[in-house]
């Protein structure tokens, strides 16, 4: 089927030319494409962190035999080029609305599972001895006009009431003493969990731990195709075929139409740009007053989302164009240059060093999707993380191993929130005008403050 964008924005064989991979040191080099016949318990479509956390866990915790198949290098894709934000919460829903939809109960069952995916984040880097340059101690939402305020206020008190979450209301002069001033600056929230990170870092640590626990991972292996044949699946990509007990489908946003039946028209991928300057100086950062090392997002609807890098180098990212193309790419990206600096205007003229853009993933019901398929419990699948998966991913990936291992049809141990295939979208080929249509109407939202 056709993909939704440019074919470049799927071009496995290119890879992105981030400050991530610049900086992250070689590793997993030494992986092999798949080649020949193979087979195994539970074969993985997908390297990222869902992926890469479920071998993990399928090898670690359960024993099982695994590989995995990744089209491109191992964090290729969302994994490797986020801009390592690990905080609350995966879901475009807002509190009333999930309560609303899903009942008090099971929203708290949903926000206690993503406090427990931070913590899960820690716990692998930990245990698996993970360098992933963690950064801050919490994550920041600052208003980025006067009016937003109030929302900030009465979003922390809902945080800290229903789900026990420390926060903090900082108005404009108080936050510049902490954080920084900018011009879409007037005061901020501050969530006392959650942190930054280095995404490839940590992609690749997961990858290193999934293999040494005994998974086999293959990088530059697409899956081409995908039948089953008896009671197992077949798994073709250009250089062999692998027979499996079980599947795990963990591709998210980079999955596309016509793997599997199954999934067609489920998610709808969205574009992410982020752009990173050189190093600052001592006197360009006191120039905003820059103080904090936490992630930050603002309070637009089509927001922005920022951090300082251990290096002085600031990160900026918005989300990206409709199409993938190239030339709408190289618009993006002086359109976020420009806006950069009407923001932060005494950084206006900083160089652009870095950049490079990516998919994230949604679905039709705004939260993610994780479970096994109801009528072939042998698939699992976990996707639509809505620009949240550095600590939704890893988690998925953790849940859809004990699932599989457990070969539980009742998913009742998962939050209602997230379980089940979210509907599909009709008219597929329509999505990027779906998103056209969101992104006009936000920035008409934004406009009016």
């Amino acid at each position: 089927m056709r993909p939704l964008y440019h074919p470049s924005v799927y071009d496995e064989r290119t890879t992105a030319p981030s400050y991530w991979e610049e900086s992250a040191p070689p590793a997993l080099d030494d992986l092999t494409p798949l080649n020949g016949e193979e087979s195994c318990e539970v074969a993985v479509i997908g390297g990222g962190y869902t992926g890469l956390s479920a071998a993990l866990h399928l090898a670690r915790d359960h024993g099982v035999d695994v590989r995995l198949l990744e089209a491109g290098p191992i964090g290729w894709g969302a994994s490797g080029r986020n801009g390592g934000f690990c905080g609350l919460a995966a879901t475009k829903l807002s509190l009333d609305a999930m309560i609303k939809r899903y009942g008090l109960e099971e929203t708290k069952r949903f926000y206690e599972s993503q406090l427990e995916a931070i913590e899960l984040v820690e716990a692998l880097a930990r245990d698996e001895e993970i360098d992933y340059e963690r950064r801050g101690d919490g994550y920041l939402e600052v208003a980025h006009h006067p009016s937003r305020f109030a929302g900030l206020a009465e979003e922390g008190e809902t945080l800290s009431r229903l789900f026990g979450i420390e926060t903090k209301l900082m108005t404009a002069e108080e936050f510049a003493e902490v954080g920084f001033q900018s011009q879409e600056q007037f005061g901020a929230l501050r969530l006392a969990v959650g942190f930054a990170l280095h995404p490839l870092k940590f992609a690749r640590g997961l990858g290193e731990a999934a293999r040494r626990w005994g998974a086999v991972l293959h990088p530059d292996s697409r899956v081409l195709d995908w039948r089953r044949e008896g009671a197992r699946h077949h798994l073709v990509t250009a250089e062999g075929a692998l027979r499996a007990d079980k599947v795990i489908l963990a591709a998210n946003g980079f999955l596309q139409d016509g793997l599997m039946k199954a999934f067609d028209r489920r998610i709808l991928p969205a574009l992410s740009n982020i752009i990173t300057t050189r190093p600052l100086s001592d006197q360009e950062l006191a120039a905003h007053h820059w103080r904090t090392d936490d992630p930050i997002c603002n309070t637009r609807h089509m927001l922005f989302y920022f951090r300082m890098l251990p290096d002085r180098r600031f990160l900026f990212g918005a989300r990206g164009d409709l199409t993938g193309r190239p030339a709408d790419s190289e618009k993006m990206r002086a359109w976020m240059v420009r806006r950069l600096g009407e923001v932060f205007p005494h950084w206006r003229d900083v160089e652009i060093t870095h950049f490079w853009r990516g998919l994230v993933c949604l679905t039709r019901d705004l939260t993610p999707a994780v479970g096994l398929l109801p009528d072939d419990p042998s698939v699992a699948y976990g996707f639509g993380y809505h620009a949240n998966g550095v600590n939704t991913a890893p988690w998925t990936g953790r849940a859809l191993a004990r699932l599989v291992a457990g070969n539980q049809r009742d998913q009742n141990a998962l939050p209602r929130v997230v379980t089940g295939l979210p509907p599909r979208f009709p008219f597929a080929a329509l999505r990027p005008w779906y998103l056209g249509a969101a992104f006009a109407y936000y920035r008409w939202l934004d406009a009016r403050g």
